[in-house]
C-alpha cells in the first residue's frame, strides 16, 4: 500500500509539473489553482484552438473558391470586353448604344428596300407607270366583286384546262388514225379536221393564258389590298367581336399556315380557338363582326351602301342588345337594314336605338 501511495504521489507530482510546464508554454500565469483546474482550462483552450484552426481552414478554402470565381469572372469580363471592342471597331463607334442605333438604321433601310421592291413589283404586275397610280387603282377596287370574279375565272380556267386535255387526247387519236390511213381522199379530210382541232386548241390555249394572267393579277391585287387594309379591319372586328360576346372573347388575330392564314379567336382566359372550331352561335357572331369591320373599311373609301343583315336567330337577349347598339352606331355612317320575323328583336331594337324605324311587311 505504501509503495502504491508513493507511486500515486509521484504520478500526481509529475502531472502537476507537466500541467505547469504546459501552462507556461500556453502563457498561463502562475497561480495557486489546483493542477486539475488548470488542466481543464488548458483542455478547453485546446478544443477552442482546434475549432478555430478548422474554421480557419474552411475560410481559407472559401477564400480560394472565391478567388477562383473572381478569376473566372475576370476572364469572362475580359472576353466580353474584347467582343465589345470588336463590335465597336466593326461599326466604327464608341458605345454600344450607337451600335443599336446603327442596327436599327440598317433594319429600317432593309424594310424600306422591301417596300420599294414591293411597290415596283406591284406597278410592274399592274402595267402602270408608278406606284401612285397602282395605289389609286387598288383603292377603287370592289374587293367582294373581285373575289367573285376571281372565283368565276378560276372555274372557267378549270373548265378550259379540262377541255384542253380532251382536245389533246383527240389530237393524239387523230394522229394515230392519220398514220393508219393510206393515200386516198380521207387524208385531206382528216388533215382539215386536224387543222381545225389545232386552231381550237390554239384559241383555247391563248384564252387560258389570258385568264391565267388575269387571275394572277387579281390575286396580286387582292393580296396587296388585304395587306394594306387588314390591320384596320382586324382591329374593328376584334372590338366588335369582344362587344358582341360580352367579353367572352377578347379579340381576333391571324396565324399563317401553308397556303394562307387562319383566323384565331382569343378567349377571356387567354386560350385561343381556330374560327372553324367555334360553336355555331360564336361563328355567327364572328361573321357579323367581320362584316361590320368590312363595312366601315368600305365606307372610308367610297359612299356607303345599305348594310343588310339577318343573323341573330341564335343570339341571346344580351348579345342581341350589343348587336343593335353596334347597328345604331353604324347608322351614322350609312343605312342599316335588319330583317327578322322575331317580335322580341323588334322590342330590343326600340329600347337600344331611340330613332329606329320598324317596317312590318305583309
Amino acid at each position: 500500500m505504501r509503495i502504491r501511495i508513493r507511486k500515486m504521489e509521484a504520478d500526481r507530482t509529475a502531472f502537476a509539473e507537466k500541467v505547469a510546464r504546459l501552462g507556461a508554454q500556453a502563457g498561463e500565469l502562475a497561480s495557486n489553482e489546483a493542477p486539475e483546474q488548470v488542466s481543464v482550462r488548458l483542455i478547453e483552450r485546446l478544443e477552442h484552438a482546434e475549432r478555430a484552426r478548422e474554421a480557419r481552414a474552411n475560410l481559407l478554402l472559401d477564400v480560394q473558391k472565391l478567388q477562383d470565381v473572381r478569376e473566372a469572372l475576370n476572364a469572362e469580363f475580359a472576353a466580353h470586353e474584347t467582343t465589345k471592342q470588336d463590335v465597336l471597331d466593326a461599326f466604327g463607334v464608341k458605345t454600344l448604344l450607337e451600335v443599336v442605333e446603327r442596327e436599327q438604321l440598317r433594319e429600317r433601310d432593309g424594310l424600306q428596300s422591301e417596300v420599294d421592291e414591293l411597290e415596283e413589283r406591284l406597278t410592274s404586275e399592274l402595267a402602270l407607270n408608278d406606284f401612285i397610280q397602282a395605289q389609286s387603282l387598288l383603292e377603287g377596287l370592289d374587293l367582294d366583286g373581285r373575289a367573285v370574279e376571281k372565283a368565276e375565272v378560276e372555274r372557267r380556267l378549270a373548265d378550259l384546262d379540262a377541255s384542253l386535255q380532251q382536245q389533246l387526247v383527240r389530237r393524239t387519236r387523230a394522229t394515230d388514225k392519220l398514220d393508219a390511213i393510206g393515200g386516198d381522199s380521207a387524208v385531206a379530210r382528216i388533215d382539215a379536221e386536224r387543222r381545225t382541232v389545232l386552231l381550237e386548241i390554239e384559241e383555247k390555249a391563248v384564252r387560258f393564258i389570258e385568264l391565267k394572267l388575269g387571275v394572277m393579277s387579281a390575286v396580286s391585287a387582292l393580296r396587296v389590298y388585304l395587306e394594306r387594309h387588314r390591320s384596320g379591319m382586324m382591329s374593328e372586328a376584334s372590338d366588335a367581336f369582344a362587344l358582341i360576346t360580352r367579353g367572352q372573347y377578347t379579340g381576333l388575330t391571324t396565324q399563317p399556315v401553308k397556303g394562307g392564314e387562319v383566323l384565331i379567336a382569343t378567349q377571356r382566359d387567354g386560350q385561343s380557338k381556330v374560327a372553324d372550331t367555334l360553336s355555331k352561335g360564336a361563328r355567327f357572331q364572328l361573321y357579323l363582326a367581320l362584316r361590320l369591320a368590312g363595312y366601315y373599311e368600305f365606307a372610308k373609301l367610297r359612299p356607303a351602301v345599305p348594310f343588310i343583315a339577318d343573323i341573330m336567330e341564335t343570339f341571346d337577349h344580351l348579345r342581341s342588345e350589343e348587336v343593335f347598339r353596334l347597328f345604331g352606331e353604324m347608322a351614322s355612317v350609312g343605312q342599316v337594314i335588319y330583317l327578322t320575323y322575331h317580335q322580341h328583336l323588334c322590342h330590343i331594337a326600340k329600347v337600344v336605338i331611340l330613332d329606329v324605324m320598324i317596317h312590318e311587311l305583309g
